[in-house]
């Protein structure tokens, strides 16, 4: 079975309060035409199809119009997608049996069963429940005679059901839940097709270099061992870095994002066209297909240099060069960062089309803290969790209780922040 795979397209997602648009539909549209090319089975979207839990009206055109074109460019293609942590899942969820009409398939919530406590007590096994609580055949997908597709939305580890075991810790819950739903997926392939899973969560062993925690996700992980072995290709969303994860003999892949979401995405982003085969699907069958930024990223000068020094590097910069540009400054004593900083670069841009972004701030290795950059820029302190900012503030080393603390915080936070999006 011969697959797109996508993810993380963050449609309706500003950089540094510059509106993306145009970005996004030029994007798509090279999308769109690697659809046509390619002619595949089927479109995986492993979530974060938007920004925002409740995306602004050109976001939803955008999404909507690019869907469609890609089911004219191939019409026999399945689509798929998934709800990612950054989609509100009711939202993404309410109009499925719309999209259904045009054979695209949404799986932003997991459908539940009415079905009572009484019954589900005198079922025997893990699987039983998991098939009566669920309309597990609202997330498999059958791509004709070519294989099928298993859609598994976000979930926090506190979200996934229990089965058997109500008193089953959240981990061994989410492990219980997908080789469960492997096993049913498993017994209904007697032809032995390829499956291909689909999940939007962080694999453990996944490089996490481009993740900037925070704008991009938690930091919870999964080891690829819970998903089981009866899966062909684990086609995940979530870390915006392309990458091949292999575990058990089983291939897992992130699609990555389709456009930088932050400045630690300096590399090409793209799909991956990946032929899917029952039982040896390997690194080999994936072929990375490069999207083309409107907008590239510019850090300058590479080596950090004094105010004054650094602004010169942006004479460099031509001007009709699309880019989000961001200065690199050394901030010591002798070399304080001028209140008019903002204006200065402003007027060295000015009749160019480069986006200025920020200052990176680098500081002299003898004013650092145990090896930690001092904070000389509120823009610093995006890309830190809260537990990070605490242990940098902190004079000594945070109790491991207070760790344990700031982690439940953040949990919470985070499943506050899906409640109020549904």
């Amino acid at each position: 079975m011969k697959i797109l795979h996508t993810s993380d397209w963050h449609l309706g997602h500003q950089f540094y309060k510059y509106e993306r648009d145009e970005e996004f539909q030029y994007a798509l549209r090279q999308i769109v035409d690697i659809v046509s090319r390619e002619k595949p089975d089927a479109f995986v979207l492993s979530g974060d199809v938007f920004d925002s839990p409740t995306p602004s009206t050109v976001a939803q055109r955008c999404f909507t119009q690019a869907l469609l074109a890609a089911r004219q460019a191939c019409p026999a293609m399945a689509i798929i997608v998934i709800a990612g942590n950054h989609d509100g899942k009711s939202f993404l969820n309410v109009n499925r049996e719309l999209w259904a009409l045009a054979d695209v398939h949404i799986v932003g919530l997991l459908s539940r069963s009415d079905v009572g406590e009484e019954e589900l007590g005198r079922l025997a096994s893990d699987v039983e429940v998991l098939r009566r609580k669920f309309d597990l055949d609202s997330q498999i997908v059958c791509v004709g005679d070519k294989g099928i597709v298993v859609a598994v939305p976000h979930l926090y580890d506190m979200a996934y059901p229990y089965l058997l075991n109500p008193e089953a810790p959240a981990g061994q819950r989410r492990k219980q839940y997908f080789c469960s739903l492997m096993e049913y997926v498993d017994s209904r392939n007697p032809a032995r097709l390829p499956v291909v899973l689909m999940a939007h969560l962080a694999i453990s062993s996944s490089d996490l270099s481009w993740h900037d925690f925070g704008m991009v996700g938690g930091l919870a992980t999964t080891p690829q061992s819970d998903f089981g072995t009866l899966y062909d290709y684990l086609a995940l969303g979530h870390i915006h870095k392309p990458q091949n994860i292999v575990s058990d003999g089983r291939l897992a892949r992130y699609a990555g994002s389709i456009i930088p979401i932050s400045f630690s995405e300096e590399l090409p982003h793209s799909v991956s066209i990946v032929n899917v085969k029952a039982g040896a699907t390997t690194a080999d069958d994936v072929a990375e297909v490069v999207i083309d930024p409107l907008y590239s990223l510019l850090t300058l000068p590479a080596t950090p240099l004094p105010f004054d020094q650094a602004l010169q590097s942006l004479d460099v910069v031509e001007p009709d060069r699309k880019c989000y540009l961001r200065l690199h400054v050394v901030v010591d004593g002798e070399n304080p960062l001028p209140p008019d900083a903002l204006v200065q670069v402003r007027n060295c841009l000015k009749g160019k089309m480069a986006r200025f972004c920020e200052f990176k701030i680098e500081t002299p290795p003898e004013l650092a803290k145990e090896g930690q950059s001092v904070i000389a820029d509120p823009s610093q302190l995006r890309g830190m969790t809260p537990l990070q900012v605490a242990e940098y503030a902190s004079p000594t080393p945070l109790p491991m209780d207070y760790r344990d603390m700031f982690a439940q915080v953040e949990a919470i936070m985070e499943q506050k922040k899906e409640r109020d999006g549904e």
